[in-house]
């Protein structure tokens, strides 16, 4: 429903600025294209990164080598795309790193735990810049993003005793789905803190890979926005669609429609959308046809 409401949205806002689409066609034809190529190798720093985090939370990485788990994490990448907010990324990475189903769901669920902080830590500071030093755009909604700041500073207490807590795996073992499978979280107490912070850091770097995206392309489309403006839009966006119901991929179209209403619906707010689709485009479908041609040339599944 939230995805058709979006969708929906999307093609109102773009009816009421036709003249602005075809100036984009016409930009993207001529000047983005090198922008455009950018952002793409920066999609492979990206999964590098998400591949490291992975890694090191696996419990038999010795064994493995790098390669095969940045394997294991573009083939996920091709499941994860089938999926809801692209939980079906255990998937494709248990393909490639057989035989061990339990250590790679446990690893995988417990690396978006990592992300999913680093997500709150942003939005948390783009509320804060936005209560303290843009109050003229607040008016009288204030007060909204008190309970805002309220609320995102609880989420972050938690997931922050969650990922330092040394008993931070038991979170696994409350849900039935866990104890059906008999699935073990043993191993995650053996993550000594210096190594949680190193995840941590992959996740914030992984962050900042999609800012630049961001940023570049805005420069490409010669947008009216900062550094500083691109940085708050993104924790506003990525925050608050983390917390939004969607069916479709990486919140495909939700991410759209809520920069073009933060952004109030202008031709700035749709420029800014298509800049978040093509980001979503590289990151997301083109990783996953990286991801199926890996899993075809590499023969992982035996049909």
């Amino acid at each position: 429903m939230v995805f058709v409401f979006a969708i929906a949205y999307i093609l109102t806002s773009i009816e009421s600025q036709k003249n602005l689409i075809s100036l984009i066609t016409k930009d993207f034809s001529t000047t983005i294209i090198p922008y455009f190529i950018l952002i793409f190798l920066l999609q492979f720093v990206n999964w590098t990164l998400e591949a490291l985090k992975f890694y090191f939370l696996l419990p038999y990485s010795k064994n493995l080598s790098f390669k095969q788990v940045l394997k294991s994490v573009y083939v996920g990448n091709l499941t994860a795309i089938i999926t809801p907010k692209r939980l079906g990324n255990f998937i494709g990475r248990n393909w490639i790193l057989k035989d061990k189903t339990q250590q790679v769901i446990i690893s995988t669920i417990s690396g978006n735990f990592f992300q999913l902080f680093i997500t709150i830590i942003m939005a948390f500071c783009s509320f804060l810049y936005l209560y303290f030093f843009k109050t003229q755009f607040l008016l009288e909604l204030k007060y909204y993003f008190l309970l805002l700041l309220f609320f995102y500073s609880l989420i972050l207490f938690l997931l922050g005793y969650t990922i330092f807590n040394n008993n931070w795996h038991q979170i696994f073992n409350q849900f039935k789905l866990f104890r059906y499978f008999n699935f073990s979280t043993y191993h995650l107490t053996s993550i000594i803190p210096i190594k949680r912070i190193r995840v941590l850091f992959f996740a914030m770097s992984r962050y900042w890979i999609f800012i630049f995206q961001y940023y570049i392309l805005i420069k490409g489309f010669n947008l009216n926005l900062d550094f500083i403006e691109v940085i708050i839009l993104v924790g506003l966006i990525f925050g608050t669609v983390t917390f939004l119901p969607s069916f479709a991929p990486g919140n495909l179209g939700t991410r759209e429609a809520l920069s073009i209403f933060i952004l109030g619906g202008s031709a700035l707010g749709i420029e800014f959308a298509l800049v978040s689709f093509l980001v979503w485009l590289v990151n997301v479908v083109f990783s996953a046809l990286i991801g199926a041609g890996l899993l075809f040339t590499s023969k992982a599944i035996k049909w």
